[in-house]
């Protein structure tokens, strides 16, 4: 089995591979070492392209997906906004309080058509870093206060008390206020939706080492095992939540994690469902100002 053998053997797999065979790999006993150490690098290179092959083949699945559901969420709302202009434009038989109570819902529709605008172009700007961040020493303790009072009246309205753990001494962490504001509404609103039959949701801040952590929980219908590593996908929803009224746009564990990541943070979830659905938010803890 001659060195020329060989080496025709390499160029013929590496032929296939050129004609589109992937899969092909170069297997053969090699003594000779420089024979043996070619053929590894070329199957390390064969390995490379072909992740590279599925991840554009992923992202173009993932592309597709995206823009058919930029084209249902935008779709399915303006229809219904169209119908209720081409009422009272055309319907001379509607009461005044009807025109008032149609008015009030194309309103009502229009400003969420634009939350949902905003927010695809939030994922936009995050994607090509063209958020820039105000990062330096936050009080973490205030900034969960203000997020639970601001969003009080919603756990009131669904007959919801939150258990809420923050420790009596101030906590201070490294971060954005606006977009840790922003993380911490997203995911109490993401709880409000799939995880008021739970009855429960609470909000823990604490210590870890060097880091700060916040957990949002809830004891709702949780996360199927099956879609748990796809919950921070742009345009994920739960399948049980498809109600429009509780279905948000999927775009709001995206945002969070990504802004999570832009303040050298993390965003994790875990979840039983029925016990325990968690979303824990860390960020790199400082010191307290001495006096």
């Amino acid at each position: 089995y001659s060195l020329n053998t060989k080496i025709k053997d390499i160029s013929k797999v590496v032929e296939e591979i050129m004609e589109g065979n992937f899969n092909q790999r170069i297997r053969m006993q090699n003594h000779n070492k420089r024979i043996k150490v070619l053929s590894e690098n070329l199957n390390s290179i064969i390995k490379r392209f072909q992740d590279t092959l599925k991840q554009n083949k992923d992202y173009e699945e993932e592309r597709k997906r995206m823009i058919s559901n930029i084209s249902h969420d935008l779709r399915t709302p303006l229809t219904s906004l169209l119908g209720y202009v081409e009422l009272l434009n055309h319907d001379e038989n509607l009461s005044e309080e009807e025109r008032k109570e149609y008015t009030e819902i194309v309103e009502t529709k229009g400003k969420a058509l634009l939350k949902l605008m905003e927010e695809f172009f939030q994922v936009s700007k995050l994607e090509s870093n063209d958020i820039k961040l105000n990062i330096k020493r936050v009080n973490i303790s205030e900034i969960v206060r203000q997020s639970i009072v601001l969003l009080y009246n919603e756990f009131t309205k669904l007959s919801i008390e939150p258990k809420i753990n923050i420790p009596q001494e101030d906590l201070y962490a490294l971060g954005d206020e606006g977009a840790i504001n922003r993380i911490l509404n997203n995911l109490i609103s993401n709880s409000l939706k799939y995880g008021i039959d739970g009855g429960v949701i609470g909000l823990d801040l604490r210590e870890d080492g060097n880091n700060i952590v916040i957990d949002i929980w809830d004891k709702g219908k949780g996360i199927p095992e099956n879609d748990m590593p796809f919950i921070f996908n742009r345009f994920y929803t739960l399948e049980t939540s498809r109600n429009r009224k509780l279905q948000g746009s999927g775009l709001g564990l995206t945002i969070a994690k990504k802004l999570a990541e832009n303040q050298q943070g993390k965003l994790t979830a875990s979840s039983i469902p029925y016990e325990k659905t968690t979303f824990t938010f860390t960020l790199k803890k400082v010191k307290a100002f001495v006096r």
